[in-house]
């Protein structure tokens, strides 16, 4: 079995490193391999972030290129001997990029099995009631996880009670961030690709100055306990790889009529 971090590259704000998403993943992947020993890849750091475009730091592959090279690197993978490949992305925005590719990965025949991991585990959903504000990009929760992983790449003034950039002391944003347009109220009955732009201008949500190093280690906890359980499951997995093969047979069979 094959884990393989997934993130992107974005800004996060004023106040957390650059590659926030794939940092986090890998971390959490390889403490978990501790626990449940599996191969943990190294980052892969290009997902989907079209979203994130008007931004300086955005890195933006073509959506075909994107794909491609997704689909080479996990037959790579699987040629080097892994029959069960795990994707743990740490980026929301790959979410829907990722259920197309694994509905798409049904046209052709591989051997192994792709497992995408998504939705939070019973640990880590156990935590609501420690935040102060609600999820969201480079917020709280996520400031508070980068201050436990690399505390040295988080630039903040706890005393200020707001996020300041580091050495000019200017106030990065104030708090809290809220939505400032639901699109879907705007235009009932319509998506749109400016959804979440609709939302965040700033691409940063919340109060992330309520981050802390001690809620981020909590959390990082939480979420290797529930990686390892998960692994531990897709271990055990004999249901998916044989429903792949029904799957294949029945492909084999339709010129001939099911």
């Amino acid at each position: 079995i094959c884990i393989l971090p997934l993130g992107i590259l974005e800004r996060h704000g004023e106040h957390l490193p650059y590659g926030t998403d794939g940092l986090s993943v890998h971390a959490i992947a390889c403490r978990a391999a501790e626990l449940e020993p599996c191969v943990v890849f190294p980052t892969y750091w290009f997902g989907q972030g079209h979203e994130a475009s008007c931004f300086a730091g955005s890195v933006n592959f073509p959506p075909r290129l994107l794909y491609e090279m997704l689909e080479v690197l996990l037959d790579q993978i699987a040629r080097n001997g892994f029959k069960k490949i795990v994707i743990f992305s740490g980026h929301g925005g790959n979410s829907h990029f990722l259920d197309y590719f694994a509905m798409t990965q049904l046209d052709r025949e591989v051997d192994y099995t792709l497992y995408i991991l998504r939705g939070a585990g019973k640990r880590q959903l156990a935590l609501a009631d420690m935040w102060e504000t609600k999820y969201g990009h480079a917020g709280e929760e996520e400031t508070s996880q980068i201050m436990a992983i690399t505390p040295e790449g988080v630039v903040t003034l706890p005393s200020t009670g707001t996020v300041y950039v580091k050495l000019t002391a200017t106030l990065a944003y104030e708090e809290p961030i809220l939505p400032r347009m639901d699109l879907t109220q705007q235009v009932p009955g319509v998506h749109s690709g400016l959804w979440w732009y609709a939302k965040y201008p700033l691409h940063v949500t919340e109060s992330p100055s309520h981050a802390t190093k001690e809620k981020g280690e909590r959390m990082i906890e939480a979420r290797v306990l529930d990686l390892a359980d998960r692994l531990r499951a897709i271990k055990e997995d004999k249901v998916l790889p044989s429903l792949q093969q029904e799957f294949y047979e029945r492909v084999r069979r339709v010129p001939e009529g099911d």
